[in-house]
């Protein structure tokens, strides 16, 4: 009889840890996209120089984001990437920002350019967030990537200050 007891109260106690871990899951799923845009603009302030000294960055006329497959959520890096560009934009007013989006040939091409697209566009959005208006940010049509490189190449988007 104890045994069973012993049995039933770690069936208990390893259901209630996953629950927990759902709930968590949800959580943060639920937090999403606010939380993480929120992190990453605070990253920017660093990497913009706006916040701690010791992570500014110089200002770059170029970024690369690579974005997990199937997803236009941006990197976790997206601040530190796009920090120099977000800096170059700031010191330079008539400067606009080229964002152009990439895809390979594998699967459908319409899905595969909307995708692109919706990363792009997630780029934009943070630049926006970050003070840089629309008519600065200009869009390119989604590109192929040639070749057989390196398959994150077709999951990336890349910035340039113009």
């Amino acid at each position: 009889m104890r045994g069973q007891d012993e049995a039933a109260a770690q069936a208990a106690v390893a259901t209630a840890a996953a629950h927990d871990a759902q709930a968590s899951a949800d959580a943060a799923s639920a937090a999403g996209a606010s939380a993480a845009s929120s992190a990453i603009s605070a990253g920017a302030n660093d990497a913009a120089g706006t916040g701690n000294a010791d992570s500014a960055l110089p200002a770059s006329d170029h970024a690369k984001l690579y974005f997990d497959l199937g997803s236009s959520q941006l990197p976790q890096t997206a601040a530190g990437d796009l920090g120099g560009v977000l800096q170059a934009l700031q010191a330079k007013a008539d400067a606009k920002a080229r964002i152009s989006g990439f895809h390979d040939e594998s699967g459908s091409a319409a899905t595969n350019a909307e995708l692109a697209k919706q990363r792009a566009q997630a780029v934009k959005q943070w630049l926006q967030e970050q003070g840089i208006a629309s008519e600065r940010i200009e869009l390119d049509k989604p590109a192929v990537t040639e070749g057989g490189g390196d398959a994150r190449e077709a999951r990336r988007v890349e910035v340039s200050v113009e």
